[in-house]
């Protein structure tokens, strides 16, 4: 009779622990608002928040509560119950150790806008211009000289992780994602630290050093405004933003969301915005290989 007590009460304490264990293994969700590396308002950027909270929720993982984070740091820090999910760039979302499951298969091709010397002839606040339009000559002293540079870069960004892990610049200098500040408040870090004699440069995507001058910029030194501002290519790129799933999550929640991910063809614009998708956007479930690939790319060891 003691015997039956005994395991009737273990079976009784047993089945109470396991709601609670299971409970504490993950929850909520992680979101990296791709709005705040652009440099966006805040008021947009909690729309975003807004939008992600609701497409995910038709998914079936949890979105209760949905976390805004900035670096990889906001994921792996101990001290509470983890994620379920992260909607992450690939370095914040890789490094998280989290499973990449879903991601936007559109290329992202990073670049140095670097703000080079002043030429003969210089026109003041003219465009860029691009490295293989150069002679080789010139190419090699540039990326000689680069290497040799300090750039800026965004703090746990896709492109400041290809460009140091190349080793294009000298160093790497990292700013935290700011609301209202961007891209824009590192291309002005980089022209105000900028010399005759002492090159910089910023890490970024190559369609916006493409699009960029030095209009309207304080420097030090008045020639910034005469310095070649040349746009160097990285030889590797990255795919967009995706979903990381935590260990726990069950398989069925995650091919449920992985198919909410692909089936979407025509998202509204605040939804495409939140996702960071472009014209030809499509979610993609990446081969393993495909995964080591990311990892080497943006530095991974």
């Amino acid at each position: 009779m003691l015997t039956i007590r005994w395991l009737c009460s273990a079976f009784v304490l047993a089945a109470a622990l396991v709601p609670s264990v299971q409970a504490q293994s993950c929850e909520g969700g992680a979101y990296l608002n791709p709005q705040l590396f652009r440099g966006e308002a805040a008021l947009r950027s909690a729309l975003g928040q807004q939008e992600i909270r609701d497409f995910v929720g038709g998914t079936g993982l949890p979105i209760t509560p949905v976390y805004a984070i900035k670096r990889v740091d906001d994921i792996t820090a101990s001290g509470r119950a983890p994620y379920c999910w992260a909607y992450a760039n690939t370095v914040v979302g890789l490094l998280s150790g989290y499973k990449l499951v879903v991601v936007n298969n559109e290329v992202i091709q990073p670049a140095v806008f670097a703000i080079t010397a002043v030429p003969p002839g210089a026109r003041r606040d003219a465009g860029p211009v691009e490295l293989k339009s150069l002679p080789a000559a010139d190419q090699k002293v540039i990326l000689d000289r680069m290497q040799r540079s300090k750039c800026f870069g965004t703090a746990d960004g896709v492109e400041s992780a290809i460009v140091r892990a190349e080793g294009l610049c000298g160093s790497l200098e990292y700013v935290a994602p700011q609301a209202a500040i961007g891209q824009q408040g590192l291309i002005a870090k980089a022209a105000f630290e900028w010399e005759d004699q002492t090159w910089t440069g910023i890490a970024t995507r190559e369609t916006m050093a493409l699009a960029t001058d030095l209009k309207g910029l304080a420097g030090r030194f008045e020639n910034v405004h005469l310095a070649r501002l040349v746009v160097i290519p990285t030889k590797g790129s990255s795919l967009g933003f995706g979903l990381y799933v935590h260990s726990s999550v069950p398989e069925a929640t995650v091919k449920k969301a992985v198919a909410a991910f692909q089936g979407l063809t025509s998202p509204s614009k605040p939804l495409a915005v939140a996702l960071d998708l472009g014209p030809k956007f499509s979610f993609i479930t990446p081969s393993a290989d495909q995964v080591e690939k990311l990892r080497t790319t943006i530095g991974i060891r």
